[in-house]
């Protein structure tokens, strides 16, 4: 039986809008499943990609992938950092002035102990002692390779050995790879000549002589004639 106040339109009515409440959550709930059905999954933009074809260029509406440049090793250069490339300049620089001030000290070092052998050879020669000068001015040569000066007191001491042979080599080395005007190189070599009986070579020389000093000609004449009459 009802209660006072209540009437049976009302509750009817109140039924309905329970049932229409309802018909549209489960509308709401059906739509929900069919778009999740429909709804195509997102497309892998890598799955096609293999070690030929290495470069993304897909780019998808609404995606912040986008297309890959390919960048030359080059680029590798330019991202080094410039103060990188200052410091390896300056280090190379500093190493290029560190070497060559080890090579200007070894140098003089060698030139210092070349020069002592010299003093030793020419004292000897002095004393005629001519096996020895010829020692020490070979020992002066192994660290200053460059002198002529060793080599024309080597060829003089050679020809005061009668080694006339070994006097010429050492001159031609000087004329032929240190100086080519060298005036005692020219004088000693034609001595030598002169002592093997070689009239070509002593003429020849001595042409050669006064062609590459022609300011010289008295010095050479004067040493010509000694060598002619008594030797040197």
């Amino acid at each position: 039986m009802l209660e006072p106040g209540f009437n049976e339109e009302f509750l009817e009515f109140e039924s309905k809008v329970h049932q229409v409440m309802k018909l549209l959550e489960d509308i709401s709930v059906a739509n929900k499943k069919e778009g999740e059905e429909v709804k195509k999954p997102e497309k892998d933009i890598y799955q096609d990609l293999n070690e030929n074809n290495f470069i993304v260029t897909t780019r998808e509406i609404g995606t912040s992938i986008n297309k890959k440049k390919a960048t030359p090793a080059s680029a590798d250069i330019k991202r080094t950092p410039q103060g990188a490339i200052e410091m390896d300049k300056f280090t190379f620089m500093q190493q290029l002035e560190q070497d060559a001030d080890e090579r200007h000290k070894g140098f003089k070092e060698r030139e210092r102990i070349a020069q002592n052998f010299r003093a030793l050879g020419n004292e000897a020669y002095r004393k005629a002692n001519y096996e020895k000068a010829i020692n020490m001015y070979t020992k002066a040569i192994d660290h200053i390779k460059d002198s002529p000066i060793l080599y024309n007191n080597r060829a003089l001491s050679y020809i005061k050995l009668k080694n006339f042979k070994r006097a010429i080599m050492d001159c031609d080395y000087v004329l032929n790879k240190l100086e080519d005007k060298n005036l005692r190189a020219w004088l000693y070599r034609s001595a030598a000549y002169k002592r093997l009986g070689d009239e070509t070579n002593f003429e020849n020389s001595v042409k050669l002589a006064h062609k590459n000093n022609p300011k010289k000609g008295a010095i050479i004449d004067e040493f010509i004639e000694k060598v002619k009459l008594e030797g040197i």
